[in-house]
């Protein structure tokens, strides 16, 4: 009986570091495939919804006030209920629920995982089991029957839903670990004060709801409309920067360098790829950005001999080389230097989390949930500027923005490679080198 116990426990913490490995991309990517299948505006509707909630839920999840093991429960809870619609109905009320709720889960589970993993390291001998890691393989081997026998979608978001209940058991056993670290801690009070804030968020969000419906759809919008909604999103973006200014002052720069970073490999240069490699291009961006996401750290500790200092100095040049042979028109440069910024990004990432965790001036219970919304908003920013040059592009071309995101050939390269590649690689090596400048002061 003991050990069917403990085998029930080690499939629900497993099933929950599954969750919160994939979560942030799992219920985007499900929607986009059902969109893609169906051509349907009612899954468009979800699909902008649940990216907009996802974006959106990190900026104010903190709102609530609790603690973050707390938080990991509700992530679990909404994320079955988000799950749930999808698999019973195609009503349109009904999967904007789910998909309000499901990007809620999908934003905050893994910070607060992340989160509550970091508490358990410093109060108990809390280690991650091997046989977590072979429960992650279980869902996956699932999921992937889904997609090559060709089953109903249903089936995948049923399952979810399941696998978010299955979890909730091993949340609940974190949570209870967790007490001796929250044990004579003050209860920390984020509440938004500032409620013009809040009408700025929902004008920004709708903004980037237009403009990612325009990424999706041929909705077109004159060219003129489309720079207005821009700028008046990077206006917003920068008063809520500005409103920002005094917290995280050591970490805000390097944060939101490293969201710049992750939408131009992630999102701008996978449309790219397709004008260099066809429609291979964007599968083949994100194996490079995996290979130095997972590898960045290690491969970068061993080139500096384990020498902080060495570190530093090599991951910053590596982060100038590959802005400069992105600059360059030609595929295997710009491939190269793709894979030098993805290592940048993977060799920083642990470190980050290392440095924010363990500051004396920074919340450790909120420094997750803070990292990636700082983050989160360099991305948002990336963006913008992106939709900034394709909509110029598009008014002084005649060109629509959908060229861009479903190009037919690649005719419009070299257009695309002066017009849009060069400023946005020119504004990250800026923000890069003065992210490197401050913290190098440091």
């Amino acid at each position: 009986m003991e050990r069917l116990k403990q085998a029930g426990i080690d499939f629900s913490v497993g099933t929950l570091n599954f969750l919160a490995n994939t979560g942030v991309m799992l219920p985007y990517i499900l929607i986009l495939f059902q969109y893609q299948k169906t051509q349907s505006a009612t899954y468009l509707v979800a699909l902008v919804t649940v990216y907009i909630s996802r974006a959106a839920s990190i900026f104010y999840t903190k709102r609530f006030n609790f603690r973050s093991s707390t938080y990991l429960i509700l992530t679990l809870v909404l994320g079955a209920l988000g799950s749930l619609p999808f698999a019973l109905t195609q009503s349109v009320g009904w999967l904007i629920v789910g998909s309000l709720l499901w990007g809620y889960s999908a934003a905050t589970i893994w910070p607060y995982f992340l989160t509550v993993k970091l508490h358990l390291t410093h109060t108990t001998p809390f280690k991650m089991k091997r046989v977590y890691w072979l429960v992650f393989l279980g869902p996956i081997i699932l999921l992937e029957l889904d997609f090559v026998l060709k089953l109903s979608f249903s089936l995948t978001f049923a399952l979810l839903a399941l696998l978010n209940l299955a979890a909730l058991p091993g949340g609940l056993l974190l949570n209870e670990f967790t007490h001796d670290f929250y044990r004579g801690q003050p209860n920390q009070r984020h509440g938004l004060k500032q409620f013009w804030r809040w009408w700025l968020s929902v004008v920004f969000f709708a903004a980037i709801a237009v403009l990612t419906t325009l990424r999706k759809s041929n909705l077109a919008l004159p060219a003129w409309l489309t720079l207005v909604i821009i700028l008046v999103a990077l206006v917003i973006a920068l008063i809520e920067l500005y409103a920002d200014r005094r917290k995280l002052r050591e970490f805000k720069l390097r944060l939101l360098n490293r969201g710049f970073l992750l939408s131009f490999v992630l999102l701008f240069s996978s449309f790219m790829a397709y004008f260099y490699w066809g429609k291979l291009g964007m599968y083949l961006i994100f194996v490079v950005y995996l290979i130095g996401f997972e590898g960045g750290a290690g491969i970068i500790n061993a080139l500096a001999h384990h020498d902080p200092a060495r570190k530093q100095r090599l991951s910053g040049a590596l982060l100038i080389l590959g802005h400069l042979l992105v600059l360059i028109p030609w595929k295997y440069p710009y491939l190269l230097g793709l894979l030098l910024m993805a290592l940048y990004i993977g060799y920083d990432n642990p470190t980050i989390n290392r440095d924010m965790y363990e500051s004396q001036v920074v919340d450790n219970d909120t420094a997750m949930i803070d990292k990636y919304r700082f983050s989160t908003a360099g991305g948002l920013i990336c963006q913008l500027c992106l939709f900034g040059l394709l909509a110029l592009v598009g008014w002084l071309g005649q060109l629509p923005i959908l060229d861009f995101f479903k190009p037919t050939d690649a005719t419009n390269w070299l257009l695309y490679t002066w017009a849009v590649n060069w400023p946005l690689v020119l504004t990250s090596l800026a923000l890069s080198l003065a992210n490197l400048r401050s913290h190098r002061a440091e």
